[in-house]
């Protein structure tokens, strides 16, 4: 009988090392706080209208009873047109919510695959790609979405591509700078020896150990994407009607001067829930892929 030592399979490795991040995502407290918050915008937004479908009509103008505060029949008031305030918050959480997480998306995996080839072609590859990206942030996004608006009309899909189009060099540039960190660590040398290919280096090797960098880069890159879509809608160049929580904080902000302070706040905090919602997620997440920032992990 052979006395050797048993290797553990690799399955098993990465099985085990899976149930220790779930674990150490589920004992984190801004797990639950980030996707209770996140959940409740959910629910409220897409489940809302559904269940409180009463709350259609409300949308219909009524200047007869413009402005009027927070009731049991309008738990959040009405709106410079009447319109009941709770009904439009509903409805008005769903263009910035999905086009926030689709530019993100889109964004993030275009800057992981720039910055993953950046990091690992050569130096030729690297400056082309980096100076393509100085170019990109050269260009103010407001540019883009202006030109694109006068051409093509006001377009949900139209902002969603733009944004993504302008956004990818900041995970770009994490991403390469991580990449040229690892790249040259023992573990990845020993795995090129074995004969290890390009794609199984950057996927199986290099990846998994920049995930805690790319969540935070995703995070942060979602609080600027949202923030430039609600800026752009705020001015008239964004997200187009029906309302979302941009154009109802523009279309009321002649009622703070009035005092109707329920006309602005609710969007105005419903940003903020979405903002902090994503943060506290990606911060839980960055602790449970890597509980000491920076390790490498082979």
């Amino acid at each position: 009988m052979s006395n050797a030592p048993m290797v553990p399979d690799r399955d098993d490795v990465r099985s085990h090392r899976a149930r220790r991040i779930a674990l150490r995502l589920l004992r984190h407290p801004l797990f639950w706080v980030g996707g209770g918050m996140l959940g409740f915008l959910l629910a409220f937004s897409f489940l809302g209208p559904l269940l409180f479908a009463y709350h259609a009509g409300e949308t219909a103008i009524d200047v007869a009873h413009q402005f009027l505060p927070p009731s049991g029949l309008h738990p959040l008031g009405t709106n410079v047109l009447g319109q009941d305030e709770l009904a439009q918050m509903m409805i008005g959480g769903q263009a910035p919510i999905v086009a926030g997480f689709a530019a993100t998306a889109a964004a993030a995996l275009t800057g992981l695959a720039i910055g993953l080839l950046a990091g690992y072609a050569g130096r030729t590859v690297d400056s082309l790609l980096m100076r393509l990206a100085d170019l990109f942030l050269s260009i103010p996004q407001v540019v883009p979405i202006l030109l694109l608006d006068a051409l093509l009309g006001a377009s949900a899909k139209v902002l969603v591509i733009v944004v993504a189009f302008t956004s990818w060099p900041v995970m770009a540039r994490v991403v390469r700078a991580r990449t040229l960190t690892l790249r040259g660590l023992p573990f990845i040398e020993a795995a090129h020896a074995t004969g290890a290919g390009t794609s199984r280096l950057l996927l199986l090797h290099l990846l998994p150990n920049m995930l805690d960098d790319i969540i935070v880069a995703t995070t942060g890159l979602f609080a600027n994407i949202v923030l430039v879509m609600a800026i752009t809608t705020f001015v008239g160049l964004g997200l187009p009607p029906p309302w979302n929580w941009a154009t109802m904080f523009a279309a009321n902000m002649d009622g703070v001067f009035g005092g109707q302070w329920w006309t602005v706040f609710p969007p105005g905090i419903a940003f903020s829930f979405l903002l902090l919602s994503v943060s506290f997620l990606g911060e839980a997440l960055r602790h449970a892929f890597n509980p000491q920032h920076g390790t490498a992990r082979r």
